[in-house]
């Protein structure tokens, strides 16, 4: 059966978005039942300030492909939470700049260990081949969307 006749659901994509889907529910189930602070969308912006501190709102929300609305209120509560803090950038008079404070890296820490975890549970009954090939199509998907995925 071709992928043009099959079901959304039924297609390679579907299944994949269906595993994402799954995954993520976990790690958020698992999130909350570790802390009040956090969530799962808040999680993805300490883990891009963990990769590079300093970042601005909208590199941050270009690199998790979320709206400028959508950042600010990720913000917003992060800083109420004391999870990051912001100062202006010294290059631009209107922008600011983001850092983990140290709450922010010890909460990123515990939970980037768990997410590790279950990733490792989500794909332990698959060889090495198999994750490879996984890999090299998520890949392929990624690239076809975000061509510069590499360059940020």
């Amino acid at each position: 059966m071709s992928e043009e006749s099959k079901k959304i659901f039924e297609t390679t994509v579907g299944m994949s978005f269906i595993a994402t889907r799954m995954i993520q529910n976990a790690i958020q189930n698992k999130i909350s039942k570790l802390r009040d602070d956090v969530n799962f969308e808040q999680m993805l912006v300490l883990m891009e300030l963990d990769y590079e501190d300093g970042l601005r709102p909208s590199v941050i929300a270009e690199r998790l492909h979320r709206s400028k609305g959508t950042m600010t209120s990720l913000i917003r509560h992060a800083e109420k939470n004391e999870l990051i803090a912001s100062a202006k950038d010294p290059h631009h008079k209107n922008a600011k700049r983001l850092f983990l404070t140290l709450k922010g890296k010890k909460v990123h820490d515990q939970l980037a260990q768990m997410i590790k975890d279950e990733m490792a549970f989500a794909t332990q009954d698959l060889t090495e081949e198999e994750r490879a090939h996984v890999f090299s199509a998520m890949e392929k998907v990624i690239l076809r969307y975000k061509p510069d995925f590499y360059a940020m």
